[in-house]
C-alpha cells in the first residue's frame, strides 16, 4: 500500500503536465493528446510482460522492475524539457507508464492470500491507499517542485518530472525492502495451483479465456470502459482550462480533485460491493462515468467549479469500475490461469485508455473538449444498461442469482 501510493504521486504528478509540455513543444492539440496517452501505452505495452515476470519470480521482483522502468521514463522527461524534443516526451511518458501498471498490477497482488468473501474489500482499501500519494502528486509537482526547478535552473515544467523521479525512486526501494514474504510465491508454496500458469501464460490464450467467461468479460469491459471515459476526457481536461486563461496552480488542483474521485472513496466503494455485489456496482459506475463526463461537457474553458466536479465524478466512475470489474474478475478466473490472464485484463484496458487518449486529442483539434467529452460520456452510458439486462437475466456469475462476492 505505501508503495503503491508513492508510485500513484510519480504517475499522477507527471501525467498532470505532460499535454501542456507537448503542446508547448509542438503547438498541436492532437501530438498532446497521443502524448498523454503516452502513459496509458506505456501500461498497455508492459502489463503483459510484468504479469509473465510475476509469474515467473513473484510479485516483488516484477513491481520493483516497473518502478525502476518509470523511473528512467521521469529522467527522460526531465531531458525532453531541456532539449525540447518531442520523440523524448512520447518515450519518456511511455516508460512512466510502467509505474501506472505497476499500481494496477497490485490490486491483484494484494488479493493472492485474501479470502474470497474479502477481495473487494481489500482491493478497495489499496486502491484508498494510492489517494495521499495521487493527489499530493499533481499539487506537488505543479507547486513546490516548479520552485524547485527554476532554482536548478530550468524551466517550471521540469518540475513535475523531477519530483517523479525521486518518489518512482522511492517506491522501488520501500518495494525492494518491505515486499517480504513475496505474496504470489507464499500462496504457490500453499498449494493453491497458481503455479500452474507457468508455461501456459500466452496473451492470445489468456484473452481467450476472458471472452469464454461471461463474467471475466462483463468485468474486462467494465474495467476498459471506466479507463476510456476517465483518460479521453482528463488528457484534454488540462488544454480546455488553459483555454480559459487558467493557471497551472487551478490546473493541479482540478487533477488533484478529480484524483480523489479516482481513489479516496474507494474503501467504501470496496466495502459495498462485497455488500450489493460486483454487477450492480459496475452499473452504477457506468452512470456516474456518464454524469460527470456530461458536466464536464457544458462547462465553459473560463469556468473552473464545472471542471472539478466533472472530472471529480468521472473519476468515481473509473474508481467503481475498477474495484468492482477487480473483484468479479477475481473471482472469475481459475487459479491457475489468474497471474496472465490478469496481465491481458490490464494490457486492454490500458489499451482503452491509450485509445482514447489519442481519440481525445484527434476530437479536440477537430471540434472541441465539449464534444469529446459529451461523446465520451456515452460509452458509460452503455455500459450501464449492457451490465444491468446482465444482471437482470441469467448470466452465469453476472446476473442477480448469483452469489456474492
Amino acid at each position: 500500500m505505501t508503495t503503491v501510493a508513492a508510485g500513484g504521486a510519480g504517475s499522477g504528478g507527471a501525467f498532470s503536465i505532460v499535454a501542456v509540455l507537448a503542446d508547448e513543444i509542438t503547438g498541436s492539440a492532437t501530438l498532446s493528446g497521443i502524448a498523454a496517452a503516452g502513459m496509458t501505452t506505456g501500461a498497455a505495452l508492459t502489463a503483459v510482460p510484468l504479469a509473465k515476470l510475476m509469474a515467473r519470480s513473484g510479485r516483488r521482483v516484477g513491481l520493483r522492475s516497473g518502478y525502476l522502468l518509470a523511473l528512467a521514463g521521469s529522467l527522460l522527461m526531465l531531458l525532453a524539457t531541456v532539449v525540447d524534443m518531442y520523440a523524448l516526451v512520447l518515450v519518456g511518458m511511455a516508460a512512466v507508464g510502467t509505474g501506472s501498471a505497476c499500481g494496477l498490477a497490485a490490486r491483484f497482488a494484494v488479493v493472492d492470500l485474501a479470502p474470497p468473501a474479502e477481495r473487494a474489500r481489500t482491493i478497495g482499501l489499496l486502491v484508498g491507499a494510492t489517494t495521499v500519494g495521487a493527489i499530493a502528486g499533481p499539487t506537488l509537482a505543479t507547486g513546490p517542485f516548479t520552485a524547485v526547478a527554476s532554482a536548478l535552473g530550468l524551466e517550471e515544467l521540469a518540475g513535475p518530472f523531477i519530483f517523479a523521479a525521486v518518489v518512482f525512486s522511492l517506491a522501488a526501494v520501500v518495494l525492494d525492502r518491505g515486499l517480504r514474504p513475496d505474496p504470489l510465491l507464499v500462496a504457490r508454496r500453499l498449494g493453491d495451483g497458481a503455479d500452474a500458469a507457468r508455461g501456459r501464460g500466452s496473451l492470445a490464450r489468456s484473452i481467450g479465456i476472458i471472452a469464454r467467461l461471461p463474467p471475466a468479460r462483463l468485468a474486462t469491459v467494465a474495467m476498459m470502459v471506466g479507463q476510456g471515459v476517465m483518460v479521453a476526457t482528463m488528457v484534454m481536461a488540462p488544454l480546455h482550462m488553459t483555454d480559459g486563461d487558467q493557471g497551472l496552480r487551478v490546473i493541479g488542483f482540478v487533477i488533484s480533485t478529480h484524483i480523489v474521485g479516482m481513489y479516496a472513496l474507494a474503501p467504501l466503494v470496496g466495502w459495498a460491493t462485497g455488500r450489493i455485489g460486483p454487477t450492480p456496482m459496475i452499473i452504477l459506475g457506468g452512470v456516474i462515468s456518464f454524469g460527470g463526463a456530461e458536466i464536464a461537457a457544458h462547462t465553459p474553458p473560463h469556468v473552473a467549479w464545472g471542471m472539478f466536479a466533472g472530472m471529480f465524478a468521472v473519476g468515481l466512475g473509473w474508481n467503481c469500475c475498477l474495484v468492482a470489474g477487480t473483484a468479479l474478475f477475481t473471482a472469475a478466473v481459475p487459479t491457475g490461469d489468474r497471474v496472465p490472464v490478469q496481465g491481458a485484463a490490464d494490457l486492454l484496458m490500458s489499451a482503452s485508455g491509450g485509445i482514447g487518449g489519442i481519440a481525445g486529442g484527434a476530437v479536440v483539434a477537430w471540434q472541441d473538449f465539449q464534444f469529446l467529452s459529451h461523446y465520451s460520456g456515452l460509452f458509460g452510458a452503455v455500459l450501464a444498461g449492457v451490465a444491468l439486462l446482465a444482471y437482470l437475466g441469467n448470466t452465469p456469475g453476472v446476473s442477480r442469482r448469483s452469489s456474492r462476492i
